[in-house]
């Protein structure tokens, strides 16, 4: 019979990782480049250690918006990643509407409790027209977390939630577990060298990074992030 995976040991292997990778990097394009690493090293190991089977019925991925009206937590080098990614794949223009998309989601969202933010409903603002994500190369660490093996479950348990109360969906666990541990250590690697830790809303700290990239200067200096 096979041994359980140890998560606790990969909890520290990913520790001492992830304070390596983020012991230096003092801009976007560094700190993108250490995130890069990190979800890639995430993947691998997914891929090295998981059930290929169970893997494989994992559904989500590009075009599949239903799970993309739920709040979202990044870390700052997240933030970092996603902005740096945007300034150099979109026009100004694009960037510009993009803003206005995020300040407008941002306007409804910003003081709902992740209930209330399902039951309403509005959708990411790194959905385009077609619903697939703008963003899905360097997505956040809690979206590689969701892992429905269902797609239509998703939008009939999310569509019955004002009647049901919270959605009930098959997740792989493992896959969850284990990227759940990356962003756990990865906040703790950033408390451990003094950087911010705290994690943000998606869409504001994004929108922030977008309107002034120097304040990736106070990250790397160690200030807290004015940032919701």
């Amino acid at each position: 019979m096979q041994n359980p995976f140890d998560f606790s040991n990969y909890a520290c292997q990913v520790r001492n990782f992830s304070r390596s990778l983020m012991s230096s990097g003092s801009n976007a394009a560094e700190i993108s480049g250490r995130m890069h690493l990190l979800t890639i090293a995430t993947e691998r190991d997914l891929a090295r250690f998981g059930d290929s089977s169970e893997i494989s019925r994992v559904a989500c991925g590009p075009g599949c918006g239903a799970c993309c009206v739920l709040n979202v937590a990044v870390l700052i080098p997240e933030a970092v990643a996603i902005s740096w990614f945007l300034q150099r794949r979109f026009s100004t223009e694009q960037l510009g509407e993009l803003k206005t998309s995020l300040q407008e989601l941002l306007s409804r969202t910003l003081w709902l409790d992740d209930d209330e933010r399902l039951f309403l409903r509005a959708p990411c603002a790194f959905l385009d027209d077609l619903g697939n994500c703008i963003i899905h190369i360097v997505r956040p660490l809690l979206c590689r977390a969701i892992t429905s093996t269902d797609p239509k479950s998703c939008h009939d348990q999310i569509a019955m939630v004002p009647l049901n109360g919270a959605p009930i969906v098959e997740m792989n666990l493992f896959q969850k577990r284990m990227i759940d541990i990356v962003y756990c250590e990865l906040a703790g690697a950033l408390e451990f060298l003094g950087l911010d830790c705290r994690p943000r809303r998606l869409s504001s700290a994004v929108l922030a990074l977008l309107a002034d990239p120097e304040m990736i200067d106070l990250y790397v200096s160690g200030e807290k992030m004015p940032i919701h």
